[in-house]
């Protein structure tokens, strides 16, 4: 039997570390930047008159997540569902930065049904997310604003399913740091126009709206849940200890998604928005992974703070 190179292992873990490193620096690099100048009195007062002017809203949200997740940890069965969704968000943001900090929460009931046996799975989800976007000057201009910045997420999955029976329940909680990308189209009418629809005439009014899309890539993904099914020997030892087992993994996984935003803002500086969210992940792990992923349908109401 061969010995394994001392020296190419240790290239192979300085490789992996060095490819953890460059990935903080680029999730950090839009704090660093701004931080770099932000020393100045001078620019302190400017970033501080510019917060107070930035409008500010807290969005209320209610949808439809139209999603399936898969545990190997117990079975490779598909369970497909409709959960209900709902969100609160604290928002800011204007053309040269956006901050937003949301908690959400999703439930209904998953099913499967294969070689004539149904099973149902019901799944509690909720959810944190902290977002930062600093806006592109260069790439800017009057009607497309582009902004990068970083998203923390963090989704805890509370999962009962009967049919499983010791197995019955399952925990999980994903959490990433994402690089995160934000392209904004104005679509405001800038003039009223009178319309006519059939036989009827009407005015269309001064309107400001616009339209985003955002993407999240994963840099760092960590997983919190059990290994390879989830009993443990605690319950025959009389040690009630329901997350013996459980592991933590970092820097191992796959998550991604996007946020497509149709936003249309009203005379009394509220608006309201339709919204289109695409969400995957996958754990890390051998024979144990936990996959899941959704399509969110929802709309928001946004109130206004300024």
């Amino acid at each position: 039997m061969l010995n394994p190179n001392p020296q190419k292992i240790i290239r192979m873990k300085g490789a992996r570390k060095s490819h953890h490193f460059f990935s903080l620096i680029f999730i950090m690099m839009p704090f660093l930047y701004t931080n770099a100048f932000s020393q100045s009195g001078a620019t302190e007062i400017i970033e501080t008159e510019q917060k107070e002017r930035r409008p500010a809203y807290i969005a209320i949200a209610a949808g439809l997540n139209i999603s399936s997740f898969r545990d190997f940890a117990t079975s490779p069965l598909t369970y497909s569902g409709k959960p209900l969704y709902t969100s609160l968000a604290h928002i800011d943001w204007d053309d040269k930065r956006e901050s937003h900090i949301m908690l959400s929460y999703g439930f209904g009931r998953y099913k499967t049904n294969f070689n004539q046996h149904a099973s149902e799975s019901n799944v509690n989800t909720v959810s944190f997310n902290y977002l930062e976007l600093f806006q592109l000057k260069k790439l800017s201009g009057s009607r497309v604003n582009f902004k990068l910045g970083a998203q923390l997420n963090s989704t805890v999955n509370l999962r009962g399913n009967e049919d499983l029976f010791n197995n019955s329940d399952g925990v999980e909680v994903i959490s990433t740091l994402f690089g995160s990308a934000k392209a904004t189209l104005d679509l405001s009418r800038t003039e009223e126009k009178h319309k006519k629809f059939l036989f009827i005439n009407y005015k269309a009014q001064k309107r400001k709206r616009r339209l985003s899309y955002t993407l999240n890539v994963g840099m760092v993904n960590s997983s919190f849940r059990n290994g390879f099914a989830y009993t443990s020997p605690s319950a025959p030892l009389n040690d009630d200890d329901f997350f013996a087992g459980y592991e933590f993994q970092i820097f191992k996984g796959f998550r991604l998604n996007s946020a497509l935003d149709y936003t249309i803002y009203l005379n009394n500086k509220n608006a309201f928005q339709f919204s289109y969210i695409w969400d995957a992940y996958r754990t890390g792990g051998h024979h144990d992974n936990f996959e899941m992923s959704g399509h969110v349908l929802k709309f928001s109401l946004l109130f206004n703070l300024k």
